[in-house]
């Protein structure tokens, strides 16, 4: 086979590779969506501290990646893959339907949902930033390393805002829970992320001194 063609083929498998990447991200945070739009017309989701604004801007940042997703996968010539034929749906669905049975812990349920899809999809854009920086597409890496590092900061301030919600619910169907709390919460789960991940306290002390006002 002559040696022009020879890489010809490899390059066409290349790119088909980061295209198919590429469009399985874009199934996924399409589907990360569909929960997202009926948490935002949760009315008392307000009333959680810090959960209305989480959602708002979680839908928002979906919203960002599904528009920079559709310009790269055009840009490279793919297309988008079906969300069912992704399995996306099949991993992610379970959860979102079950929330609307359990009314009573429905933002936290909804919260540690998005946790959950969120997770998923920085281990995707992990791997897509992986890949296209071992095959040479900078701007698809440079892509993928933005929508990560935007998650990356709202998986930590779910994780900050999450014993607030679970024990005003709680409050809310009349248990009497103990003072600070939710501070002694957010205390032991940074010292058991800090234990096995040194750069998390830089993250940390960054989030709650922006969204809590005040020191891990």
């Amino acid at each position: 086979m002559d040696t022009n063609v020879r890489n010809n083929d490899v390059a066409e498998e290349d790119r088909h590779s980061i295209q198919t990447y590429v469009s399985d991200m874009l199934a996924l945070e399409r589907h990360i969506g569909q929960p997202l739009n009926r948490q935002q017309q949760f009315e008392d989701a307000s009333r959680y501290t810090n959960a209305a604004s989480l959602i708002n801007r979680i839908k928002a940042t979906n919203d960002a990646h599904i528009a920079t997703l559709e310009r790269r996968l055009e840009a490279l010539g793919g297309h988008a893959a079906s969300p069912i034929k992704s399995g996306w749906s099949a991993l992610l669905g379970v959860g979102a339907a079950a929330i609307d049975s359990v009314r009573k812990t429905k933002i936290s349920k909804s919260l540690r949902d998005d946790y959950t899809a969120l997770n998923l999809a920085a281990m995707g854009y992990t791997m897509l930033n992986a890949t296209a920086l071992g095959m040479g597409d900078a701007a698809s890496a440079s892509m993928a390393k933005q929508c990560l590092g935007d998650y990356a900061k709202i998986i930590v301030e779910i994780v900050q805002a999450m014993p607030d919600v679970v024990l005003q619910e709680l409050v809310d169907t009349g248990v009497s829970v103990a003072p600070m709390a939710a501070d002694q919460a957010r205390r032991d789960t940074d010292e058991c992320w800090r234990t096995s991940s040194p750069q998390y306290e830089t993250q940390v002390t960054s989030t709650v001194s922006t969204t809590f006002g005040g020191s891990a």
